[in-house]
């Protein structure tokens, strides 16, 4: 059973990080590019939201019967039924827009990636005045630190986008399928999000994918609690084009607090 203090300390932790950027300003320089990449992305993610709204409500509710009344006491329970199904219908649409939200942030996520690894190294000597890495240090150090967080960013981002996929293709070919595969992808986002933001951390230890993922199930109630979290977070307007640097300093402040066994341990 999920504890409701551990997902209140998750929920809070990218609340804490953003009190940690806001106070130490040697983040503020690794933080900047990643904020003009996400104006970049919102902007083109609002865009085509706006220019595809109607599109994308009548997709995302093709499942939805037409009720007619053929008398005026049908309208008992056809008239609430209506209202219950376009309720319903919008709730899926804004859900679908936050992943779209989601995915103009993940691309946003690989182009300022080498940046975030400096950040969550910086909140690491913070937090702990140690960056644990397993990797060679000095100018070839840098490198391969780069290269490593483009390249681990990219495969989580193409890992989300097959899953997403998948599920909406699923949606949009079974008939109702839109009642499971909504839901479904609103809780694989949440919990991709500490995924993705505590790797940056992790990664640098040379965690696996599934040392993490075991990870992430063996601290459901905080992991869910932080991606509750940055999920609201994607949309609060102004706060979003924080999110990026804000939620992975909350990530690496997860991945320091809840740490994994390391491997071999």
């Amino acid at each position: 059973m999920a504890s409701p203090r551990s997902l209140m300390d998750g929920f809070q932790l990218p609340l804490e990080g953003g009190r940690l950027l806001l106070r130490e300003r040697r983040l503020w320089a690794p933080a900047a590019a990643p904020i003009g990449f996400s104006l970049l992305a919102f902007a083109a993610a609002i865009s085509l939201l706006v220019a595809y709204a109607g599109g994308l409500y009548e997709w995302v509710t093709l499942w939805v019967p037409s009720l007619e009344a053929t008398s005026w006491y049908a309208w008992l329970w056809v008239g609430p039924a209506k209202a219950l199904l376009a309720i319903l219908g919008a709730v899926i649409f804004a859900v679908v827009a936050g992943v779209v939200l989601l995915v103009s942030f993940l691309l946003a996520n690989v182009l300022a990636s080498p940046f975030l690894d400096v950040l969550a190294s910086r909140v690491e000597w913070i937090e702990t005045g140690v960056v644990e890495e397993d990797a060679p240090t000095g100018l070839i150090g840098t490198g391969a630190d780069a290269l490593r967080s483009l390249r681990e960013e990219l495969r989580r981002a193409l890992f989300f986008l097959a899953v997403v996929a998948g599920l909406a293709l699923a949606g949009f070919v079974i008939p109702g399928a839109h009642l499971v595969t909504g839901p479904s992808i609103l809780a694989f986002s949440i919990f991709f999000l500490p995924l993705d933001y505590a790797s940056y951390t992790l990664d640098r230890r040379r965690y696996s994918f599934r040392q993490k993922r075991t990870w992430l199930m063996a601290n459901k109630p905080v992991v869910a609690g932080f991606g509750c979290a940055a999920f609201l977070i994607c949309w609060v307007p102004g706060l979003n084009f924080l999110a990026i640097p804000l939620l992975v300093v909350g990530g690496t402040l997860l991945a320091i607090r809840h740490a994994p066994v390391r491997p071999g341990a």
